[in-house]
């Protein structure tokens, strides 16, 4: 895992990760802080585990074939 600052906190559900991920849109930071907020976001979106009904990218119709 990657060393973060402790001005960089790993969101922990995915409404926290959505709106880390507005702030990093709209961030004025560049560098390295940009790149702690870019894997902050990264590592929390790795960590996420979803259940089979939690899926949400699922085509329609897919079981009827």
């Amino acid at each position: 895992m990657s060393e973060l600052s402790s001005s960089v906190s790993i969101p922990n559900s995915l409404q926290e990760i959505e709106q880390a991920i507005k702030r990093y849109r709209n961030s004025d930071v560049s560098g390295a802080e940009l790149l702690r907020l870019w894997e902050a976001i990264r590592d929390a979106s790795l960590n996420q585990t979803f259940s089979p009904d939690e899926q949400t990218d699922q085509v329609a119709g897919d079981h009827s074939y």
